[in-house]
């Protein structure tokens, strides 16, 4: 007999609440959860006007990569399903080939059974494309029950199909995260107060930023606190709480706990913080990390309402090189961080760090990140943001911090505009960076720090007939 604590998993539920037209796309956001709580991250791939074959992504399209395609066959496989199946990775192969992606698995999710003449077709079928494949699986109902049923996919479950009762089975938690028995009640932060989370508490600072969703089913807040109880120390903290289980919310829960998985692999590596503790209760997760070392960007450079010196524009490049170690182990890794701006980023001497991971594993969506920095892409839809979102990012804040403005797209006037001696190269190389076209700007943000390390050797070899004039004597750098 089925304990009746656990749900019931009719995937007929997409249907019943999209529609028949809007059921294979309700079943993919499904599936997108599914991946990134069972794997850690994942990605959907929105058609514009193809998508390469991919519904869901893991991996790097510069590189290797896995693939999950949804197929909301809910009345079985036939002679058609088998037709578009086939047509599906053919259609991931010839956009592998032609865009320089390889493809290490394939896996096709349907939310049904093959019957035994189907079953014998997939698995001859599967033998004969694992030429091209090497590692080829079926997630049917069976399996994606099995997954679903998993302690990690709990939030999944409770969402989809078995959203108005709690499971006694789903209050387990993935690895890391600890679910408390009694969460007491989150009000607002306020500076100044005491906040205990899990084991620790903390005391929050000023600065606090809190954003809603638009229609009110989460709440966004980060700060900064110290660490008080029972160890000291100054930390972050980042803070979904949901206060009604929509998609939009459950896919944000998801993808903290995509942050917190990227987080813990790169074990404080590569300029990123380290991750301290995740704290997950019915209706919140809670990531702490530590605080890099040094002080904001825009205490130590600005950016302020006139051009920088000579000293400074060498040792701002200097540091945004520097940056883009981290930002190229995001992208590395299949992220892009989209929020990058001058209080975000931490300076301490010549060593320069994110002070989180921005908006990596959220669904890019409208109003993102600093307006002053956002790119392009990152206004109009489907929001086809990558890398080359952070290459526009990261060059916009250079290009503001040293000519005193923040650029204006394609009418963006070059640096030279302003600072007559700035190096040509890099002057090209920022305005390519700053095109609204993300094709037309550096593939990948090591193509920009080597521009930047460039720039920076060429202003170590001051022209003694063009000097730049001290603007700020005595600045810090």
């Amino acid at each position: 007999m089925t304990d009746p604590a656990e749900p019931m998993i009719n995937f007929s539920v997409h249907q019943a609440r999209a529609g028949a037209a809007g059921a294979p796309e309700d079943f993919e956001q499904m599936l997108a959860l599914l991946v990134q709580a069972t794997s850690g991250e994942a990605n959907l791939v929105f058609a514009n006007p193809g998508d390469w074959g991919i519904d869901v992504l893991v991996g790097d399209l510069h590189g290797q990569v896995s693939i999950w395609q949804a197929k909301y066959f809910i009345r079985g496989v036939g002679e058609s399903q088998r037709r578009q199946i086939e047509h599906s990775l053919r259609s991931a192969l010839n956009a592998a080939s032609a865009n320089g992606h390889r493809i290490a698995r394939w896996v096709l999710c349907i939310p049904s059974s093959m019957d035994a003449p189907t079953t014998r077709w997939w698995h001859r079928w599967r033998t004969e494309r694992q030429r091209d494949v090497p590692r080829i699986e079926l997630w049917d109902e069976t399996e994606l029950r099995r997954l679903l049923l998993q302690p990690a996919a709990a939030h999944v479950r409770r969402h989809y199909y078995n959203p108005y009762r709690q499971d006694r089975a789903s209050e387990e938690s993935t690895p890391g995260v600890r679910p408390l028995p009694a969460p007491e009640e989150e009000s607002a932060w306020r500076p100044g107060a005491e906040h205990r989370l899990g084991g620790a508490v903390h005391l929050l600072h000023e600065g606090t930023t809190e954003q809603s969703a638009p229609d009110r089913s989460w709440t966004w807040r980060e700060t900064t606190a110290d660490r008080i109880e029972p160890d000291i120390g100054r930390v972050r903290l980042r803070q979904l709480h949901v206060h009604r289980p929509m998609p939009a919310a459950e896919q944000r829960r998801a993808a903290l706990r995509a942050q917190a998985a990227l987080l813990a692999r790169l074990g404080g590596r590569c300029g990123l913080p380290r991750l301290l503790d995740v704290v997950e209760r019915a209706e919140s997760i809670t990531l702490v990390t530590s605080l890099p070392p040094g002080r904001p960007w825009t205490e130590v450079f600005g950016p302020g309402p006139i051009p920088v010196d000579r000293l400074t524009t060498a040792d701002v490049l200097t540091a945004a090189v520097d940056l883009c170690t981290g930002l190229r182990a995001l992208h590395e890794r299949g992220h892009s961080h989209r929020a990058i701006s001058p209080e975000g980023i931490m300076v301490d001497r010549q060593r320069c760090y994110l002070r989180d991971v921005g908006l990596a594993a959220v669904p890019a969506g409208p109003g993102e990140g600093d307006g002053r920095y956002r790119a392009p892409e990152q206004h109009r839809r489907p929001y086809a943001v990558d890398g080359r979102t952070d290459v526009y990012q990261l060059a916009a804040v250079v290009y503001h911090t040293v000519t005193g403005h923040p650029p204006a797209g394609n009418l963006t006037p070059p640096v030279r505009a302003t600072l007559a001696d700035f190096p040509e190269p890099l002057d090209q190389a920022l305005r390519r960076a700053l095109d609204e076209d993300p094709e037309r700007r550096p593939a990948t943000i090591q193509a920009l720090a080597d521009a930047l390390r460039s720039g920076r050797r060429e202003l170590s070899q001051p022209r003694p007939d063009q000097p730049w004039p001290d603007l700020h004597p005595g600045r810090a750098g």
